[in-house]
């Protein structure tokens, strides 16, 4: 579907308002060699949806109103009184439908909420291809990734904006691993779910943006017609202030939503609400933020409750999120501008598990990092100074949960627990 087709506005019959919709079969689109073949599902289905950025309307035939240039915005036209609503050929690989023929299909009245339910639909596709990520099939024992809150939140507040039924975590999880293990099952998990819904596609005649080419209406399965369906009215399509790509607009329940905001990895007025709130639903926005490629700055975190800070500062390291560049944010805590500060956190709440953090593509210890960050009291002998630091390390030491690495033995016997003043009393004396 995403090519640029022209068409000489004599040669089809008057197209019916923005019900009349053309799709043109012209290439190899899975219809075999260019025609239509009345399959359902074939077009954007769910072996070829990694990666993609198009066909989230979901697996089936697409149309356009294909609209013209202003010295062309007549309605097509054609010397023929063919005014059949089906779906018909009417010149070389060139079909013509009436929508309005189609009942079920999703209606679309804006283009906002088009961007809510395309940012819904992409959710689920990502959704389904970190469950099932090769080639679309789920295998048991394969190593898919269920972090997946971000996707279903964004999917489950858009449902609901969208007035669209929306199974929980656990039941969607569970139709993406059987619609994987279904090999007779092709339509993207963005179909099934409107399936799911009652619906038969979706209609996006006359809607600025998406009535193209590129994007378009789409149905799953061109033998379904007549069947009455009620148009449903979404129940809002807030999305706050800010202006957001149509691929990342989020449902939002009011001004001030933190949940929505943090899914976009916006830096709300933290310490000065996240206080205020109870604590699950404050974890709940840390959450949505870190797995968004974000870390919020020391100087932040400390005007946190300790209990919360102890918290985030857990939620960090068992996580290990990554940002948009896939280093890790564990070592930019550990390695940053602010890793000082950070490594003060650590110690003033006792979160000293972090001794077990280490980064093998960066050599980044969490060992390493707390030992050099600690300084026994300059008012101590040498010999003080040193039984210091070795109690220090011992009790370091007990929270490791690995082995010592080369590069961490070294650090220990050559850095942290060298004789310094030794070193030096040899060189005065030579």
């Amino acid at each position: 579907m995403n090519r640029k087709v022209y068409i000489n506005p004599k040669q089809y019959s008057v197209l019916k308002e923005s019900e009349w919709n053309l799709h043109y079969g012209g290439y190899d689109n899975g219809y075999g060699g260019g025609g239509h073949n009345m399959q359902p599902h074939m077009s954007d289905n769910k072996h070829v949806m990694v990666g993609r950025d198009t066909g989230h309307f979901g697996s089936g035939t697409y149309f356009s109103t294909y609209s013209f240039s202003d010295t062309q915005s007549q309605p097509l036209r054609d010397s023929m009184d063919n005014q059949d609503p089906n779906f018909i050929q009417i010149g070389d690989n060139v079909y013509r439908v009436d929508l309005d023929l189609y009942k079920n299909l999703y209606r679309v009245r804006s283009k906002k909420q088009g961007d809510i339910l395309y940012t819904m639909m992409k959710n689920l596709n990502m959704m389904y291809n970190k469950i099932c990520h090769y080639m679309g099939n789920f295998e048991d024992g394969s190593h898919a990734n269920y972090n997946n809150a971000i996707n279903y939140q964004i999917i489950s507040r858009n449902a609901e904006a969208l007035n669209l039924k929306c199974p929980s975590y656990y039941k969607l999880t569970r139709m993406a691993q059987e619609h994987g293990k279904d090999k007779d099952a092709i339509q993207s998990f963005s179909t099934l779910f409107m399936e799911l819904n009652g619906y038969n596609g979706v209609n996006v005649s006359g809607i600025e943006y998406y009535d193209n080419t590129l994007h378009g209406s789409v149905i799953y399965d061109l033998s379904k017609v007549n069947t009455d369906m009620e148009e449903v009215s979404p129940k809002s399509l807030f999305t706050g202030l800010r202006d957001r790509s149509y691929d990342n607009t989020i449902a939002s329940k009011g001004y001030g939503d933190e949940i929505a905001d943090s899914l976009n990895g916006e830096y709300i007025n933290w310490y000065d609400e996240i206080n205020k709130m109870p604590v699950s639903h404050a974890m709940r926005v840390l959450k949505n933020y870190t797995d968004s490629g974000h870390l919020l700055n020391a100087f932040t975190i400390r005007k946190f409750d300790e209990d919360l800070q102890k918290r985030y500062l857990r939620l960090i390291f068992a996580k290990d999120p990554t940002d948009m560049f896939g280093k890790s944010l564990c070592t930019e805590l550990l390695s940053g501008d602010d890793s000082r500060w950070y490594l003060e956190l650590i110690e003033n709440t006792k979160s000293y598990y972090w001794v077990n953090y280490y980064d093998e593509r960066y050599k980044v210890s969490g060992l390493v990092k707390l030992l050099w960050n600690y300084s026994p009291s300059w008012s101590l002998s040498s010999e003080e100074q040193m039984a210091d630091k070795e109690r220090y390390l011992e009790m370091l030491k007990g929270y490791m949960q690995r082995d010592l690495t080369p590069m961490e033995e070294e650090y220990i016997k050559e850095d942290f627990l060298y004789d310094w003043d030794g070193f030096y009393s040899s060189l005065n004396s030579k």
